[in-house]
């Protein structure tokens, strides 16, 4: 079960902070030069499951084509997205799958150009002038894999999290999984051969 919620999360991106010289009345606008200006990001991150259950570990991603999640507390898997597949490494038991990067609700994140309006149906949007921006999404034509929500700071904007649901059309706790993304840097220099290493 745990490689379910790991496919469902991985795919996100990063969260470094974008200064902003004046305010923007398009928040989809907004979020998409934000993440679209991020190159590198790394972070540490906390995961709390469908069950309540939490766990931490280490995000890497370079833009366009490479992201990495590093689970540090059992089970210890390691999960890295290259070009158009998913490798999911069990360190325990030293077992490898791979995926589809289709198979993933944030698989947006890696193309060259982010573009939401386009590849996504946007659900909702919130927008608290003096705090925290939302915005909620499911892809296209596929309304059974469910719906992300991204959570935003604002001023300057910075993305703190994102919540992963199973039907686009329940909010409530139960089988959602959540990342909360803490102590990151950007636009600093990762090695390609990051996301060549399991250990």
């Amino acid at each position: 079960m745990k490689k379910v919620f790991v496919t469902a999360l991985f795919f996100f991106a990063g969260a470094g902070l974008c200064e902003q010289s004046e305010k923007n009345d398009d928040p989809i606008a907004e979020i998409e030069d934000y993440l679209n200006d991020i190159t590198t990001f790394e972070s540490d991150f906390v995961q709390i499951d469908k069950n309540g259950r939490s766990s931490a570990g280490r995000l890497f991603i370079k833009r366009p084509f490479l992201m990495k999640m590093v689970y540090k507390q059992p089970p210890t898997y390691v999960v890295i997205a290259k070009k158009n597949k998913i490798t999911h490494y069990d360190r325990e038991l030293k077992e490898k799958t791979e995926t589809s990067m289709h198979s993933s609700p944030l698989s947006f994140f890696f193309g060259r150009k982010i573009n939401l309006r386009a590849n996504l149906k946007i659900l909702s949007v919130h927008d608290d002038d003096d705090d925290m921006l939302t915005v909620k999404f499911c892809k296209k034509n596929e309304d059974e894999e469910g719906a992300v929500t991204l959570v935003f700071s604002k001023n300057p904007l910075a993305l703190r999290k994102w919540i992963v649901y199973p039907d686009k059309n329940d909010e409530s706790p139960s089988g959602t999984v959540e990342v909360s993304l803490i102590n990151w840097k950007t636009q600093h220099s990762i090695p390609n051969d990051e996301f060549e290493k399991y250990f």
